[in-house]
């Protein structure tokens, strides 16, 4: 065979092979299935792989899908890439909200009437929820204004106030690091603390993170902090197996004599599960790095063990990263959810 006949037969053979792989997933999964696989996928950090699932999902109606593969593009915050404005296009066109807001932004590759038009549409969906002061509408309102930081934190407060966890999360962030707090230092502490235990009252993930932190260091609340942590184990969520090894097995910590929760194989069980589902180059290879530390110190029977458990917990749990608040999900067609979800969550 000649070497232009075999190239040919290369080309043909792959393009067979990409015909016979690209239906296998239209024909085994629904719309919603190859949605709820890409998103854990992507959230995996794992994007080639996640890609063939959001595209199908995005072609059957998920505007949150073709949103996601706009997000695993490489973050240039100059400006975005073709393909980021193109999949960012197909959500917004869609009603997704985030993709709107992103394609207001300066980086945006939107023409400035494409973007007037974008941001046009965003205030006149959002401005009769911001009237009544809902939670998620004045977080969203905040985040049109980024550019102007007095205006941004305005918004922020009263989307806090009224009870969004991510807005009192970043006030409570920003008071205790002594940024725009005018009262007195007692009242600051009081007022960082009320905030953040609302922000973890609405489910954000690394507010209950930090929950338990606070917890579990007070030193006569462990058994409280490590219930929330576990809390967050049972949902897959990785940031929350990731704290949770390194208290057990100090791969983190700088001053790991100062902590009493020492067992080996119970933190190897988090940072093993959380190395077999992520991607290795999840959080900068932070994720990897631990659970390699943490490997050269484990006995051959504790190697054992670890593989065991972490063998059961991957059975029953899918790891990937959350923040229990899922606001790439949000389109003019499902607001309402989101409007709904924090009404109680008011910081009083």
């Amino acid at each position: 065979m000649t070497v232009q006949a075999l190239l040919t037969y290369a080309i043909v053979l792959s393009l067979l092979t990409l015909s016979v792989m690209q239906p296998a997933v239209a024909e085994t999964l629904t719309a919603a299935q190859a949605y709820e696989k890409g998103k854990v996928l992507h959230f995996q950090d794992k994007f080639e792989e996640a890609e063939p699932y959001l595209l199908q999902a995005g072609q059957g109606g998920y505007a949150a899908a073709y949103y996601l593969i706009a997000g695993a593009e490489p973050i240039n915050r100059f400006m975005m890439s073709e393909r980021e404005y193109k999949y960012l296009t197909l959500a917004a066109k869609e009603g997704h909200l985030l993709a709107m807001l992103v394609l207001t932004r300066d980086r945006s590759l939107a023409p400035s009437s494409e973007k007037s038009s974008w941001r046009q549409s965003l205030k006149q969906i959002l401005a009769t929820h911001v009237e009544k002061k809902k939670p998620f509408a004045m977080a969203l309102k905040a985040r049109m204004h980024s550019n102007d930081q007095d205006t941004y934190d305005a918004y922020t407060t009263k989307a806090a106030e009224a009870g969004y966890p991510t807005s009192q999360y970043y006030l409570a962030t920003k008071y205790r690091n002594g940024r725009g707090w005018f009262f007195l230092p007692g009242s600051r502490e009081k007022e960082v603390a009320k905030l953040f235990e609302a922000a973890a009252r609405g489910g954000y993930h690394e507010a209950l993170i930090h929950q338990a932190y606070e917890l579990i260091t007070s030193g006569n609340k462990v058994e409280e902090g490590l219930g929330v942590l576990d809390m967050l184990v049972q949902k897959g969520d990785a940031q929350a197996l990731s704290f949770f090894g390194s208290l057990f097995s100090h791969t983190f910590f700088n001053h790991p004599n100062e902590w009493t929760l020492k067992d080996k194989v119970k933190g190897g069980l988090y940072l093993s599960a959380l190395a077999k589902s992520m991607s290795p180059s999840s959080g900068n290879g932070v994720y990897k790095d631990k659970y390699e530390r943490l490997l050269k110190v484990l006995t051959d029977e504790e190697k054992a063990q670890v593989d065991k458990l972490t063998e059961e917990y991957l059975s029953n749990h899918t790891v990937y990263e959350q923040d229990g608040l899922d606001e790439y999900e949000y389109t003019v067609d499902n607001l309402h959810t989101a409007l709904e979800r924090w009404g109680s969550n008011a910081n009083e």
